[in-house]
């Protein structure tokens, strides 16, 4: 039992350290920064919230208008 155990063990670190995947494609986010009214930014303005590069391209932020 303990063998097979290693040997599993050793075939997740090979697959581990051979497969490069990109994160971002291996788990997407179902929604954007429009799921959540907000545009996005290179820098959001002072009466926003940065809320993350979700749905944004390379360089831009999600910035939320917060309502209290």
């Amino acid at each position: 039992m303990k063998y097979h155990c290693t040997m599993l063990l050793v075939l997740l670190a090979f697959l581990a350290i051979t497969c490069d995947v990109n994160e971002a494609a291996a788990f997407p986010i179902p929604w954007g920064c429009s799921n959540y009214s907000g545009i996005c930014r290179a820098v959001c303005l002072s009466a926003e919230l940065p809320f993350g590069p979700f749905g944004c391209a390379k360089g831009f932020v999600c910035c939320v208008a917060h309502v209290f």
